[in-house]
């Protein structure tokens, strides 16, 4: 790319960084509302590549603005999201999609499900093993988070002091987790 083309693209990126902030939508759930590749809008948002007019016409519709827009030095400010109706849409139909929106994306994540779903419920009044966790997140919630996931979340909480840990088998393989507060 050339200079202008360099400046161009900057420009751009920083146009589609703002809509997305005021939105509230990262580029996982603009990709997926408009069709345009994740590594494409990544790239875009970057300011490192060059924008097709079909591209940026996909991006202006989503965003509910005009094709110049995307191309303005000027950051454009739209009007609330709730009354774009694309946007709209967008928010009704993905309300059970989380990685889409920038405030929701810890909701995939097993700290963000640990300390959500099942401390507050109560899981860990009694002891439990990561072994006993995987199955019944993955009996219950049908999420299939990894052994090592899992553990290593349920360390974290028993050094926050959430959690205590001890030692079922005595040789540092198998541990027993359960709410501190809870102990005898």
């Amino acid at each position: 790319m050339e200079e202008n083309e360099y400046q161009r693209a900057e420009l751009i990126g920083n146009q589609l960084t703002s809509l997305l902030d005021q939105t509230g939508i990262n580029v996982t759930g603009l990709a997926i509302a408009t069709d345009i590749s994740v590594n494409h809008l990544r790239t875009i948002k970057n300011g490192k590549a060059s924008i097709s007019s079909k591209t940026a016409g996909k991006i202006a519709d989503f965003f509910g603005v005009e094709i110049d827009v995307i191309f303005s030095a000027k950051l454009f400010k739209l009007k609330k999201w709730e009354t774009i109706e694309t946007i709209k849409n967008f928010y009704k139909e993905n309300v059970n999609n989380p990685q889409f929106f920038v405030s929701r994306q810890g909701e995939e994540s097993i700290a963000y499900f640990i300390k959500k779903e099942l401390i507050p419920k109560m899981f860990f009044a009694e002891q439990r093993e990561v072994n006993y966790v995987r199955k019944y997140i993955k009996k219950e919630y049908k999420r299939d988070f990894s052994s090592k996931e899992i553990s290593r979340q349920l360390n974290r909480l028993t050094d926050s002091g959430v959690l205590s840990k001890e030692d079922k088998t005595g040789n540092k393989s198998i541990y027993l987790y359960k709410i501190k507060q809870l102990e005898d």
